[in-house]
């Protein structure tokens, strides 16, 4: 029996950021699906879960700055292409995926190759290399908020918002904090938080997600909980929070936004991150702290502590910030790049 299903290609990982909006979508979109994922990331385990084939590939990186490395990766770009073509050619897509990573720049050019359509997902403020690279043979490109309209050319733009994973709500007894540096984890945030877990335990339990690479940071204290990771459990972990402190990557907030939650961002020095935490921080959304600004994090603690009504509009202006119907708006962009809404 043939399928009527169509068969879409989702490609990206390295960090769980690129791969949540792809699985949101697959988990509301019927169709055959395959992912193309990165060999080192966290993000096979997750894409497992979600009963989706995957293929794993090293993945190529591009500096900005002189290293012999890039050598290295510009013939590993090569070899990713040609193995993209083999992989599309076999798997023949109708459409593909992609929200971002440096996993997903060969899929989409061997896709541009085989005249297959590509829509990619723009998340944060700051358009990342990898999609720069990618935004020329897309058909469509897809944005978070209205302000991001500019950075491609309008005419592919779709205003979509960022899809979210779909959860189901239960009702707590006790409310916790949650602090987590993404799929990876983050060494360096870990122990910029650290002097301030005991006084967060004054009022919570601490939910601490360290990443594996840092379970030696894990403290042994009443009330607090370390994880390595968390993978299909976070956005219920997430609902639990009154406070979650993090990274600032635009996947885990739109996740926060999504369950009205109050945030604190303390966002990777000197990177895209700082300039989503700002525009967060701009509208009210969020509390931005720079990385070793400890006197500010301290004021900001006290304040989250002992005001509900801070807590309170901080995780509204974040609700209204996004748009709040992505998954609907992206189905519909899809069956019109396949021409299933004429």
């Amino acid at each position: 029996m043939i399928s009527n299903r169509p068969k879409i290609l989702l490609a990206g990982g390295g960090t769980l950021g690129s791969v949540s909006p792809l699985l949101a979508i697959a988990k509301k979109y019927e169709a055959e699906y395959l992912f193309v994922c990165s060999q080192s990331g966290p993000e096979k385990d997750i894409i497992a879960e979600n009963n989706i084939t995957y293929i794993a590939i090293n993945s190529s990186k591009w500096r900005r700055y002189f290293s012999w490395h890039n050598f290295v990766d510009i013939f590993k770009l090569k070899i990713n292409t040609w193995r993209a073509l083999a992989i599309i050619h076999k798997f023949r897509p109708d459409l593909i995926l992609t929200a971002g990573s440096f996993v997903a720049v060969p899929v989409v050019w061997a896709a541009w190759i085989l005249r297959v359509p590509v829509i990619v997902h723009q998340q944060d403020i700051k358009v990342g290399l990898a999609n720069r690279l990618m935004a020329p043979f897309a058909k469509k490109i897809t944005v978070v908020f209205p302000e991001q309209e500019n950075d491609f050319k309008r005419k592919k733009v779709v205003v979509t918002g960022n899809p979210v994973r779909d959860f189901t709500k239960h009702d707590y007894d006790k409310s916790i904090i949650v602090i987590t540096g993404g799929g990876l984890g983050a060494r360096s945030l870990n122990d910029f938080i650290k002097p301030f877990i005991p006084k967060l335990l004054t009022e919570y339990e601490v939910h601490h997600v360290l990443g594996s690479k840092n379970w030696d940071q894990r403290l042994e204290l009443e009330g607090y909980q370390p994880y390595k990771f968390v993978s299909s459990g976070m956005l219920d972990l997430l609902s639990q929070a009154d406070i979650i402190i993090s990274r600032a990557g635009m996947s885990l907030i739109s996740e926060a936004a999504r369950l009205k939650k109050s945030l604190v961002l303390v966002p990777i020095p000197k990177s895209h991150q700082e300039l989503n935490a700002s525009f967060l921080a701009k509208h009210n959304a969020a509390l931005m702290v720079r990385q070793g600004s400890y006197q500010i994090m301290e004021r900001y603690l006290d304040k989250l502590l002992t005001s509900s009504e801070l807590r309170q509009g901080l995780a509204d202006n974040l609700y209204n910030l996004f748009p709040q119907n992505a998954i609907n708006d992206y189905v519909i962009l899809i069956n019109s790049v396949l021409g299933k809404d004429k």
